[in-house]
């Protein structure tokens, strides 16, 4: 049991070391990450559409749909290796597009709560208003937002990290404490 602490606390303490570094890594240089993460995308669906067209080569008749399916399989992956800004800043262009829509319907119920005369019906209005220019935020300065994204997620692998080899310390300690006294016991 004891060597399985031993090996769990090695892992833990391995992990935790790695999760504070990616998560440097996100916090001071997220474009860098965010391209790297793109590329390394790109190159897995290449390597996809390749390994399609090569296995229709090489299977009983040809099939020219499989061809066709690898030859555009590796070209979206070139594609997003050449541009991997792009397909990770489709995330906040598509939420932003969403708010922009809810906005317009928050807009359209604020129009019909000040023709029924709800009270306060400029609050339906700022509400509606703040919808559409957070979408539009989304949409004008997507990669911006996913870059902020990617610094908060390094912070919250930062503390992933460190969070566990606090606990790792911790249950260190206490096993010490544990194995002294039955020690101390045996020999008494």
């Amino acid at each position: 049991m004891k060597e399985k602490i031993k090996d769990l606390r090695l892992n833990i303490t391995v992990s935790g070391i790695l999760s504070i570094v990616i998560g440097i890594l996100l916090l001071i240089y997220p474009a860098q990450s965010l391209s790297t993460i793109g590329k390394a995308i790109g190159a897995i669906i290449v390597l996809a559409g390749v390994f399609v067209i090569i296995s229709q080569l090489f299977e009983n008749g040809f099939n020219a749909m499989g061809m066709v399916v690898g030859g555009v399989l590796a070209v979206i992956g070139i594609w997003i290796f050449m541009a991997p800004g792009a397909i990770v800043s489709i995330i906040p262009i598509a939420i932003g597009v969403l708010l922009v829509v809810h906005g317009l319907q928050d807009l359209g119920l604020a129009i019909e709560a000040t023709k029924f005369h709800a009270p306060r019906p400029w609050l339906s209005f700022i509400i509606a208003i703040v919808n559409i220019l957070l979408g539009v935020i989304c949409i004008a300065d997507a990669f911006h937002m996913v870059t902020l994204a990617t610094r908060i997620i390094g912070l919250m692998l930062m503390y992933d990290g460190i969070t566990d080899i606090f606990t790792v310390h911790k249950v260190r300690k206490a096993t010490r404490i544990v194995d002294v006294d039955i020690i101390s016991e045996e020999d008494i």
